[in-house]
């Protein structure tokens, strides 16, 4: 695909310097609020156009696919937008600040035809495709319980991340990878969340508690205050499975997945996924679901059905912090269903 990016920021950084080992993807254009900064954006990467407004990059007609890498509260509207320009678009996590504005967002795919997508690239990583099959193939049984963790210090104050008007706070920002991965792994939207913040004008800390059934529970943190860490365990009723690093593992690093079989006597094994850059695949798996016709797997890529679940449940956490009470999750509906996840362009 031609792909367009809007913002000339870090994690736009590295979504280019990945596409520049692609084979098949190329960036044609770059967008950003500063001309000269797009400018220098563009003679890095060798990009051909680039433009000082948001808009001119949308009506470039040799745009295929936008990647919206903005601030948070930036993402829906130029989503949106984009969306109504006839362009695919993969936009980086959070998909929104809101449920309402996710939504709006799937509305709008679905109205002009085109394939949306949550970026969460750790969702096209080998070690999260094995995990998958491993729970596919019922290695650990039922999946009872989920610990996810991500955290690292931020002590710049002029972090775009401590800023609430661009959508800032530990949660969107780290806390929906823990738990996107536990609706991941028990395939279903949480009932009830629970938690406890840090903060003030942004959310520093959070610690979530997460109710999917009776005995079925999660408990994911995430912060901005404490020394960098990651990590998932999944808890069957057969045996667990552990990732040290399971969220953003660099292209040169191998991985590990351990894994426990057995219900009281385990056998533990250590499985090595080699390295991958996952932005690199994250954009090559979206444009060949864009230039498909089947609905998006939930192996392999990030089905719109759990990042609409994951709006929902931060709202649920955030809104708990503020009441400190436990707050129900109405897990979002979309009418219709079909084609949420799939592009119609044949």
């Amino acid at each position: 695909m031609r792909w367009g990016i809007l913002s000339a920021g870090r994690i736009a950084r590295r979504f280019a310097n990945a596409l520049a080992h692609s084979l098949t993807e190329q960036i044609v254009a770059i967008a950003a609020r500063d001309a000269d900064r797009a400018a220098a954006f563009a003679s890095e990467f060798g990009i051909s156009r680039a433009y000082g407004d948001y808009a001119a990059l949308l009506n470039d007609p040799e745009v295929e696919a936008v990647y919206n890498a903005l601030p948070n509260s930036l993402h829906a509207q130029w989503s949106i937008a984009a969306l109504q320009a006839g362009k695919h678009v993969l936009c980086e996590k959070p998909m929104a600040t809101s449920l309402a504005d996710g939504l709006a967002m799937v509305a709008a795919a679905q109205a002009n035809r085109r394939l949306l997508m949550e970026a969460f690239m750790y969702r096209f990583h080998p070690q999260t495709i094995t995990v998958q099959q491993l729970l596919a193939d019922g290695v650990i049984g039922e999946v009872k319980q989920v610990r996810g963790s991500f955290a690292f210090l931020l002590d710049d104050a002029t972090n775009i991340r401590l800023n609430a008007e661009l959508g800032g706070g530990a949660l969107y920002d780290i806390g929906c990878y823990p738990l996107s991965y536990a609706r991941m792994a028990f395939g279903v939207c949480p009932q009830q969340a629970t938690a406890f913040v840090a903060g003030e004008t942004v959310d520093l800390s959070v610690s979530g508690l997460l109710r999917f059934a009776a005995d079925h529970g999660a408990v994911v943190t995430c912060s901005f205050q404490n020394a960098w860490n990651q990590r998932v365990e999944i808890i069957g009723d057969a045996g667990w499975i552990h990732l040290d690093r399971p969220f953003n593992p660099t292209p040169d690093l191998a991985t590990t997945v351990t894994v426990a079989r057995g219900r009281r006597h385990v056998l533990v094994e250590t499985l090595t996924i080699p390295p991958a850059d996952q932005f690199r695949l994250e954009a090559e798996g979206f444009a060949a679901l864009a230039n498909s016709t089947v609905p998006i797997p939930s192996v392999g890529a990030m089905p719109l059905t759990e990042s609409l679940d994951n709006l929902a449940t931060m709202e649920a956490l955030l809104t708990s912090a503020v009441t400190a009470s436990h707050t129900v999750i109405h897990k979002p509906t979309i009418t219709p269903e079909w084609p949420v996840g799939m592009s119609l362009v044949h």
